[in-house]
């Protein structure tokens, strides 16, 4: 007999049959692979990048076993910087290294570690490993891709028309541009992480954008290029969780698809972080709008926050 995750012996409520509002895909396993490849490149790339005396001062770490990858941080709370990126992606998981893997946050004194799961991620039991160590289905984001088909000549979000031509602009970040685009996100999440941020403008892979209205930074994203593949984070605001616009969002997104696309990338990888059960709203019809397709919902686990009962 099969053990049975806590979360799926729950309760559930079934939705009225409704149409998404995005192309849903049966993705193969193989390209699930690819999608989380391309983050996890990033995500490597991006703590390679970190400063020495920042890294040392926060506790920054990435390590590996193999094609597994996992991050440690001391002083961020963020789900990204204490989590393992791919476990039971490209093979199949095992419960004495899941074992081995929190006894390292709990040696590093991280009280909350995150895994992943996705339907493709191995074995399919992984999630009652988690579930019987204490950890909880804590939500999830909606994985979405598309290929590096051209977008229409003209934009799918065309700056408001009763407002200057000029009031709304996206710009990719320059070293002189730095700094406010690293204040900017600071600013945000309440951090001080502009020493590492500011080691990836001019970076190899990396493409930053702000987005301006009237001059003012309202909203900014990051890009990253490697063997193809372009993984879309650092994004501020959030929409739908740091902001109610989504709009803005929309408009970075697409000027990065321009870049990214005549900058030879075959795959664009990124989330939604609101998801919805319906599948509805902005940001499901927007990422259709610009031609991206989902694949599944990637679930989050972790312990509670210790106030929580």
């Amino acid at each position: 007999m099969q053990p049975v995750a806590l979360s799926d012996l729950q309760t559930r409520i079934e939705p009225e049959p409704h149409r998404p509002e995005i192309q849903i895909e049966d993705v193969a396993r193989d390209f699930s692979r690819s999608m989380e490849r391309a983050e996890v490149n990033a995500w490597l790339d991006l703590y390679d990048a970190a400063p020495a005396d920042f890294a040392a001062r926060h506790g920054l770490a990435v390590a590996s076993d193999g094609e597994l990858v996992w991050t440690t941080c001391t002083t961020i709370p963020f789900i990204h910087f204490n989590c393992v990126k791919n476990m039971g992606v490209d093979g199949p998981a095992s419960e004495a290294q899941l074992d081995k893997l929190l006894t390292h946050y709990r040696d590093a004194g991280i009280m909350r570690p995150w895994f992943y799961t996705n339907p493709h991620t191995e074995p399919s039991r992984l999630r009652c490993w988690l579930e019987a160590r204490g950890l909880q289905h804590q939500g999830g984001w909606e994985r979405i891709y598309r290929d590096a088909t051209p977008l229409p000549a003209e934009p799918l979000f065309p700056a408001d028309p009763l407002i200057p031509v000029d009031d709304v602009s996206v710009d990719e970040v320059t070293p002189k541009t730095a700094s406010q685009w690293a204040s900017f996100i600071d600013g945000k999440y309440r951090l001080s992480t502009s020493p590492w941020l500011m080691a990836l403008v001019g970076r190899r892979g990396w493409h930053h954008y702000m987005l301006r209205r009237r001059g003012a930074v309202m909203a900014v994203r990051s890009l990253f290029i490697s063997d193809g593949a372009a993984w879309s984070g650092i994004d501020a605001p959030v929409p739908g969780i740091m902001a109610p616009s989504f709009d803005l969002d929309a408009m970075l997104v697409e000027r990065m698809l321009r870049d990214g696309i005549a900058a030879g990338a075959k795959l664009f990888v990124t989330d939604i972080e609101a998801p919805l059960p319906d599948r509805d709203g902005p940001a499901y019809r927007n990422y259709d709008r610009l031609g991206f397709s989902l694949a599944y919902l990637r679930s989050h686990y972790s312990y509670l926050p210790a106030h929580s009962s």
